[in-house]
C-alpha cells in the first residue's frame, strides 16, 4: 500500500454513485455449513455481476471449488488470503476527488476482538496494493458498515459500533467525531445510540439507517413485539432512538431529513430451517432458529441495480421490494435468498464492497 500523504480535496462516494467493480470474499470458515453459505455469497455475485464486474477474494486453496460454484466470465477471482464474507468491514474505503482514489484502512480488529480474523486484518493493505492504490491508516478502529455517506460531506454512525473500548478505547465521541473529520473531510456526523452487546458487530448503521440519496434516509422499522420479548423489544427501543434524533436531525447542507421507513418481515412468516440444517448450524454455533438479520435496508446499490434480501413473508417481501423500487427507479431490483448469511448475523451489503470510479 504506498502511503497517501493527504486526503485534503477528497471525499467519499455515495454507494449511488458508478462504481468500478464490486469486492466480495469467498466465505470458507463455516464448518458444516460452508456450502450452504456459499452458494448464497454465489447467488449474491452472479445477481451483481449483472450490472458490475465482480472481483471475488478467495483464498487460493479454495480458488478451484470458487470458479466451479461461481461459474460466470463475469466474475473474477483474486487469490488472496481471506478468513470470511464480511468484505465490507475489512476492505478499506475510498476517497475520490473526481481524479484519483484513495484508500483508508480501518484497523479491522474482529468487531472488537470477538473473533480473531489475521487475514482479514491485512485485507485492506493487500486490495490497495492490488488495484495499484495509495492509503493511509486511520487513527481509529471502526469496520466499513459502521458509516454511512450522503456523499456530501455528511456521515451517519450508531456510538455502539465506534464509542466503544473494544475498538477506540479512552477516546470520547467528540474525540472520535473530530478525527472522522479530519480524516475524511466531512462537515457533520449524526450519531444515534445502537446497541452494544446484542450482535458481533455492535449494531452496524447499514441494518439500521442507509442515505439512498442526499437528504433522505431509509430506516429499518422492526415488526411489533410483545412487551415481555425482551431481545426484540432491545432492537425496537434502537429503532424508536434513532427516529427521535433523525427526525430532528439535519445534514452538512442544513436540510433537514427525509425519512423512508422500510418494515421488517414478521419472524412467523419468514422461512424456517429444516431440522438438518438446524443440526447443521448447532455444530457451528448458530442459533437458526431466531433468522438471524432480517433487515431489508442491509442492500447493495449497484451500477443499475438494487440487490436486496427476501425472507419467505411473502407480502412483507413484495413490500419491501416496492419501497425500494420507488425510491430507486432507475434500478433494477432483484431479491435474493441469503438465509444463511443472514442467520449468521450479516445481509448482502455486509458482502459487499464497492470501489468507486475515481
Amino acid at each position: 500500500m504506498g502511503q497517501a500523504t493527504s486526503s485534503q480535496g477528497l471525499q467519499i462516494p455515495p454507494e449511488w454513485d458508478p462504481h468500478q467493480s464490486t469486492f466480495m470474499s469467498w466465505p470458507t470458515g463455516w464448518g458444516s455449513l460452508n456450502n450452504k453459505v456459499q452458494s448464497d455469497i454465489a447467488r449474491v455475485a452472479k445477481v451483481i455481476s449483472q450490472f458490475e464486474p465482480v472481483q471475488m477474494l478467495t483464498p487460493p486453496n479454495h480458488v478451484k471449488q470458487a470458479k466451479a460454484m461461481l461459474g460466470s466470465e463475469k466474475i473474477v477471482i483474486v487469490p488472496m488470503p481471506v478468513d470470511d464474507l464480511w468484505a465490507r468491514d475489512t476492505l478499506p474505503l475510498f476517497l475520490s476527488d473526481s481524479k484519483k482514489l484513495i484508500g483508508v484502512n480501518y484497523n479491522f480488529n474482529g468487531w472488537g476482538r470477538k473473533q480473531y480474523h489475521k487475514n482479514d486484518g491485512r485485507v485492506a493493505s493487500s486490495v490497495l496494493d492490488y488495484l495499484n492504490i495509495t492509503g493511509f491508516r486511520s487513527e481509529l478502529i471502526a469496520e466499513g458498515g459502521s458509516l454511512e455517506t450522503d456523499g456530501e460531506g455528511t456521515l451517519l454512525m450508531t456510538e455502539s459500533s465506534i464509542v466503544n473500548k473494544n475498538r477506540n478505547p479512552d477516546m470520547s465521541r467528540n474525540e472520535i467525531d473530530k478525527v472522522f473529520k479530519d480524516e475524511l473531510g466531512v462537515k457533520k456526523i449524526i450519531w444515534v445510540k445502537g446497541v452494544k452487546g446484542h450482535d458481533i458487530t455492535d449494531s452496524h448503521i447499514d441494518s439500521l439507517a442507509r442515505f439512498i440519496a442526499p437528504g433522505v434516509v431509509m430506516v429499518s422499522r422492526p415488526f411489533p413485539a410483545p412487551a415481555d420479548d425482551e431481545e426484540s423489544q432491545v432492537w425496537i427501543g434502537q429503532y424508536e432512538q434513532a427516529m427521535s434524533v433523525l427526525k430532528q436531525a439535519t445534514d452538512a447542507k442544513g436540510r433537514r431529513l427525509k425519512i423512508v421507513e422500510l418494515p421488517e418481515p414478521n419472524p412467523d412468516k419468514i422461512r424456517q430451517m429444516s431440522p438438518s440444517d438446524i443440526k447443521l448450524c448447532k455444530k457451528v454455533g448458530i442459533d437458526c432458529k431466531n433468522g438471524g438479520l432480517t433487515s431489508y435496508v442491509n442492500f447493495y446499490i449497484a451500477n443499475g441495480g438494487i440487490a436486496m434480501p427476501e425472507f419467505g413473508d411473502k407480502e412483507a417481501d413484495q413490500r419491501a421490494r416496492d419501497i425500494v423500487q420507488k425510491v430507486f427507479p432507475d434500478r433494477k431490483v432483484v431479491a435474493i435468498n441469503i438465509d444463511y448469511v443472514a442467520v449468521g448475523g450479516g445481509g448482502i451489503h455486509c458482502a459487499t464492497h464497492e470501489v468507486p470510479r475515481a
